[in-house]
């Protein structure tokens, strides 16, 4: 029932109040008070939630125990593969078995492939199966993956179960990877792992071609139309011949430089043997062979041919056993012939009937494989000698013939440039394509294998190309986006990555392929790098408008996954600027006596000899100045400036001129160097000083006129006097002077027989231009005798009557008689300079009040600190005297709440519901920060409930608490009890019905707490309907007040009475009355004369205090208004308490409560009108409304805020501020 009820109230009162909030909304940005009316919605409306419990349910089983019969499964097995390696195609894998009764089963490798080769090992259950290139070749000619099987027999005791497993087979796709420039009429090709080198018979050129990155490195020119080549197994030497030019040359392929050039008459064929100690070359026209020694590039051997048969290609067995040769014959077709490296001749071993154009030897030296002009391949036993077979590979003549390293693949390149893939057993096809789009054999190229024969490169002499064919799977180029860090500050040194990756996950490296042109680069073998700029090239960067060609650099890394996959990618890099800026001194001349001019320097110096320029970037203003080229410059004052700097009491600042010089070194380095110059000072002395008198009154005796002299500065001359013996004399600004003779001297010129000399007196006068020039001239001031049967006024004395300490008032009297009995008036003539007066005209009663410093510094200065005004009384006929009141400024009390600006206090209203050990708590926290007063409640509702009881253990409690520690108590009087409140208002918030039950409880307050409590405060924002019903109204407030406020005096005079304590609101309705037309309205009511100071709540939840000037309704500008409304009723010397400011941290967090909380307190006291300050509140609630619960400047657990922080800091400062005030008087 009671959520029901809950949920009614809350749909009942929600909805209400969310369509009042719509109407409110403008009160968000510009009213706390619409925050504090939320908040009390939130505390009345509740959230319970509604829940009905799940209904139960109930859910019956039966369990049936079905007997089986119990059977064995057989074991399974599956395998798992590895990724084929790229270049052999090798595969590992995993049997893996498994049984349902959970037993271990074995596994047996029952049958192996077919082809290949397969290592298994029973033990693991782990395999290794290396495929045939034949295998590889022809799985690169189907869409799918290719497999072979092997069979394993799984068992686990009981049951065996053959599993045949599908080997995947890496494939070949025979294709062109990519074409590389070869040169003009590309013939002969010879190649190792990373370099190919093809002749350009026509050019007499090598083209140099890196197989890595697919690029030409380089060509060499060497001459003699070179139509052969080979290269060295470790790649240090190339072998070219000439068959036109009879050579053979020996190149170092480092540097392309010819080491040796060998005779040998029309070279036909040249190979190395595998252990690269010979260089074996055929010679057509004397039909030898010639082996030479590539250690001393000499002939070492020659083997001669048969007679009448003439070598036209070689090779080499792998063994290092034999060599075989091609020859042609007398009688036509080939004659295949062999020898030992070292034999002097030939033997044969078998003959063609075509013409051979290529051959080589198997890796195992058992076949001897021969291409020929007819388009096959024989193929021939090196053991037997016997021909095996012949292979037809096309029908277009043979140019190039490899074997692949399981020998189970015949490699052949016919002269169009076809590559076909055999099957070296049977001469099947494996798979073919074609290089070059026609079959024209007229210009035919050669073909070779890369070391490690994963690359065919075939040269094309039409397309002056080199077609690389890969002999491998597929590899994925590497990819890379490098990353660059920042700058190190110091040295410039740049880190990143290349951030290559490799789509195959194979290994990379990295090579710096460009070297950057501003600094040097270190790649390391992980792609990290770290680049250092050299510091010229840093100084060049910080060139101001630098193009980028300047601020930039770059460097080219070459990555490699070792699979011939290459990317090369060029590395951009900022040049970190660097600069020392120049350092200047300046030396300044005196002025030019005559004309004030004055030359000086300013001079740069610069750590990196920069080229230096100046410019004036701020010119002076009290004169010009013009710089040159080298820093000189020359500073000419104006003459107003000159006569300025002649004014007494004149400033440095007029004194002296300044301009700003920048010395800029061109690299953004800018030294700034300000000059002070001296102004020379001039100025011309007045004259012709002159005193006429316009008017003498014959009544008062007064004597008006006007002081001129002449200045041809055209300054302002002020006129001083010689103190005058017989009577005073005032002289205005503009020269107007105004004489009045004593009552003494005019009785002296009514005398009979009064000489001249008593009807006048003369009065020095000096008139100033204030540049340092008078002169003096005299005033004759007439005294004129008095009418017949009239006397001035005779002053008595001025009395004090009474003296407070509340805010320091004191009043009095100034008595005066008149001789003839005339009325008289009481003017004040000068005022005090320590406080304000008022002064009643017909009776010279006064009230004198001090400033809030002045009464601070009378505490700390020696002695009695006093202030003085003059009064002049005047009788009917106009004749009067004057009199001097001094009077004794009051200090505050030690028990007095600090009235100062820089006071920062704290409100407590919790404290009536702490216990003793509670309140202890809370005040050691409050002193814990550096406060010492407080704001404390003395709610009337609370003492006295019903009528006639008085209840007062609460507030003694805290009052007698704080005494007890010497801390300063301002109490508030408010809380109407019921049966004192009006009818038909909200508990506690209801005006009093009857302004004289309130008075009298405000005075026994008053006398109870006398010297406990110092200040009392009339209600708290009786401008809002929260805390005065049935709404807010300034004039019912005021009588309330006028009743009050005399109540308190009476019981303790030295009490001060705090009126108002207006919220920041703006006009709604009957709920929120504006502070200032409160006040205005408190004004018309007569409350002057009825306070002592006035105090506002300046809440502002979403704009800091010192930010408000935009808004017109902003705490900050309604505080200037109400002082404004204090100054025009007479009341401009009284103070502002703002007795409640915080923040809560719930609007944002507790950082920024402590940024609002600090720029309240710093922007409050400076403000003239300030008084103290109290925080709203002391610490968190940990439960309740969020808002009202986090204006503490401590948590729940009394831990320190951020806030709290700020006040102490506040605090330290504010304490600094007084202490100079303090220095500056004693």
């Amino acid at each position: 029932m009671q959520n029901v009820i809950s949920t009614v109230l809350s749909n009942v009162v929600g909805t209400a109040l969310n369509a009042w909030l719509t109407t409110l909304q403008r009160g968000w940005a510009e009213s706390p008070l619409a925050w504090m009316f939320l908040a009390a919605a939130r505390r009345e409306v509740g959230t319970a939630a509604l829940t009905e419990p799940a209904p139960a349910t109930m859910r019956l089983a039966a369990t049936q125990v079905v007997g089986a019969v119990v059977v064995n499964k057989p074991p399974t097995a599956q395998a798992t593969f590895s990724t084929p390696n790229p270049i052999t195609g090798v595969v590992t894998g995993t049997v893996v078995a498994t049984d349902p009764e959970g037993k271990k089963p074995t596994i047996v490798l029952t049958a192996k492939p077919t082809l290949g080769t397969l290592v298994f090992n029973a033990t693991t259950a782990t395999f290794t199966y290396t495929p045939t290139t034949a295998q590889r070749f022809l799985a690169g000619t189907t869409p799918q993956v290719d497999t072979i099987s092997m069979t394993v027999t799984v068992s686990d005791g009981v049951n065996k179960a053959p599993t045949q497993m599908a080997i995947p087979i890496s494939e070949v796709p025979l294709g062109v990877r990519t074409d590389v420039a070869g040169g003009a009429g590309a013939g002969a090709v010879a190649a190792t792992n990373t370099r190919a080198y093809v002749t350009n018979r026509d050019a007499g050129t090598i083209t140099v071609i890196d197989t890595v990155s697919s690029k030409v490195v380089g060509t060499w020119t060497i001459g003699g139309a070179p139509d052969g080549v080979a290269v060295k197994q470790d790649g240090t030497r190339l072998y070219v011949s000439s068959s036109t030019g009879n050579t053979l040359k020996v190149l170092d392929t480092a540097t392309g430089t010819v080491k040796a050039t060998i005779a040998v008459a029309k070279p036909t064929a040249i190979t190395l043997s595998p252990t690269g100690a010979s260089v074996y070359v055929t010679s057509y026209s004397t039909a030898k062979v010639l082996r030479i020694a590539t250690s001393t590039n000499t002939i070492a051997t020659t083997t001669t041919m048969p007679t009448g048969y003439r070598p036209t290609a070689i090779a080499a067995s792998p063994d290092n056993a034999r060599l075989y040769v091609t020859t042609d014959t007398p009688t036509g077709g080939t004659a295949v012939l062999t020898f030992a490296p070292t034999a002097t001749t030939a033997s044969v071993v078998t003959r063609l009937a075509s013409k051979a154009t290529a051959l080589t030897v198997s890796p195992n030296n058992a076949r001897l494989y021969v291409g020929t002009e007819d388009g096959t391949v024989s193929v021939i036993s090196t053991g037997t000698r016997a021909v095996l077979g012949v292979f037809s590979t096309g029908g277009l003549p043979t140019a190039s013939v490899a074997v692949s390293a399981d020998g189970t693949t015949l490699l052949v390149t016919d002269a169009a440039g076809r590559v076909g893939a055999f099957d070296a057993s049977t001469g099947a096809t494996l798979n073919a394509i074609a290089t070059r789009p026609s079959t024209d054999v007229s210009q035919r190229g050669g073909a070779t294998l890369s070391t490690d024969r994963t690359e065919l490169y075939v040269s094309d002499p039409v397309a002056g190309v080199v077609h690389v064919i890969s002999l491998r799977s597929p590899n994925g180029i590497p990819v890379a986006t490098p990353t660059r860090g920042t700058p190190n500050a110091i040295t410039g040194a740049i880190a990143g990555t290349v951030g290559a990756s490799d789509p195959n996950g194979d290994p990379l490296t990295y090579a710096v392929s460009a070297l950057p042109t501003k600094g040097t680069v270190v790649v390391n073998t992980n792609g990290t790098f770290t680049y250092t700029p050299t510091a010229a090239a840093r100084h060049a960067a910080s060139t101001v408008g630098a193009p980028a060609s300047v601020t930039t650099d770059a460097f080219t890394v070459t990555v490699s996954d070792g699979m011939r996959g290459v990317l090369t990618t060029t590395i951009a890099v900022v040049v970190s600027p660097t600069n020392v800026a120049p350092t200047v001194t300046t030396t300044v001349g005196v002025p030019n006596g005559t004309t004030g001019v004055v030359t000086g320097i300013v001079k740069g110096t610069d750590g990196d000899n920069d080229v230096l320029s100046y410019a004036v970037t701020s010119a002076p203003t009290r004169g010009s100045v013009t710089l040159t080229a080298a820093g000189a410059f020359t500073y000419t004052p104006t003459a107003v400036a000159r006569h300025a700097a002649q004014r007494i009491g004149a400033t440095t600042t007029e004194k002296q001129d300044t301009f700003t010089v920048a010395v800029s070194d061109g690299h953004g380095g800018v030294g700034i160097k300000t000059v002070t110059v001296s102004v020379s000072p001039v100025n011309a002395t007045p004259t012709g000083g002159t005193a006429t008198v316009t008017q003498t009154n014959s009544t008062t005796g007064t004597v008006t006129g006007v002081l001129t002299a002449v200045d041809l500065d055209g300054d302002t001359l002020t006129f001083t006097s010689a103190t005058p013996q017989k009577g005073t004399l005032s002289v205005g600004a503009n020269g107007s002077f105004t004489y009045t003779p004593t009552t003494a001297a005019r009785d002296a010129a009514s005398a009979t027989n009064a000489t001249a000399a008593a009807k006048s007196e003369a009065i020095a006068i000096t008139v100033a231009d204030g540049y340092g020039g008078t002169s003096t001239f005299t005033l004759t001031a007439p005294i004129t005798p008095y009418p017949a049967g009239n006397r001035p006024p005779v002053t008595g004395v001025a009395t004090v009557s009474s003296s407070s300490s509340a805010i320091g008032t004191v009043t009095g009297t100034v008595t005066a008689t008149d001789p003839d009995g005339d009325a008289l008036t009481f003017t004040i003539t000068t005022g005090p300079t320590k406080g304000a007066v008022k002064l009643d005209a017909a009776t010279g009663t006064y009230t004198y009040t001090p400033t809030v410093d002045a009464r601070y510094t009378a505490l700390v200065t020696p002695g009695v600190d006093t202030d003085v005004f003059t009064v002049t009384v005047r009788d009917a006929v106009g004749a009067s005297t004057t009199t001097t009141v001094s009077l004794t400024i009051v200090p505050p009390a030690a028990n007095a709440v600090d009235q100062r600006a820089t006071s920062v206090a704290i409100h407590v209203p919790e404290l009536l519901f702490y216990s003793q050990a509670e309140i202890d708590t809370a005040l050691d926290a409050l002193q814990s920060v550096g406060i010492t007063d407080i704001r404390v409640l003395v709610p009337w509702a609370a003492v006295e409930p019903v009528p006639g009881w008085g209840d007062w253990s609460a507030v003694d409690r805290v009052i007698n608490s704080a005494a007890a520690r010497n801390i300063k108590v301002l109490a508030v009087l408010n809380s109407t009890p019921t049966w004192a409140a009006v009818e038909n208002t909200w508990p506690l918030a209801g005006m009093p019905k009857d302004n004289a039950q309130f008075a009298a409880f405000a005075g026994l307050a008053a006398a109870r707490y006398k010297g406990k409590v110092t200040a009392w405060e009339v209600w708290n924002e009786p401008n809002g309907v929260n805390f005065w019903q049935p709404g807010p109204n300034a004039a019912q407030y005021t009588a309330l007040l006028k009743a009050a406020y005399p109540a308190i005096k009476a019981a303790d005079p030295n009490a001060v009475v705090v009126a108002a304590s207006v919220g920041s609101v703006i006009d709604w309705g009957d709920i929120t009355v504006n502070p200032v037309r409160f006040v205005s309205e408190m004004y018309a009511a007569g409350a002057a004369g009825y306070f002592d100071a006035l105090s506002f709540h300046p809440y502002q939840y979403t704009t800091p205090f010192t930010q408000g000037g935009y808004l017109y309704e902003s705490p900050l500008n309604q505080a200037n208004r109400i002082y404004a409304l204090m100054v025009a009723n007479g009341d401009g010397n009284k103070k502002i308490w703002a007795t409640e400011y915080g923040e809560p941290s719930s609007v944002v967090d507790d950082v920024n409560q402590a940024a609002y909380l600090g720029d309240f307190l710093r922007g409050w006291r400076t403000l003239s009108f300030a008084g103290p300050t109290f925080i709203h509140n002391l610490v968190d609630k940990a439960d309740g409304d969020p808002v009202e619960g986090s204006f503490g400047l401590f948590h729940p657990d009394w831990t320190p805020k951020p806030a709290a922080s700020t006040v102490v800091t506040v605090i330290a400062e504010n304490d600094a501020i007084e202490a100079a005030k303090n220095a500056r008087v004693l």
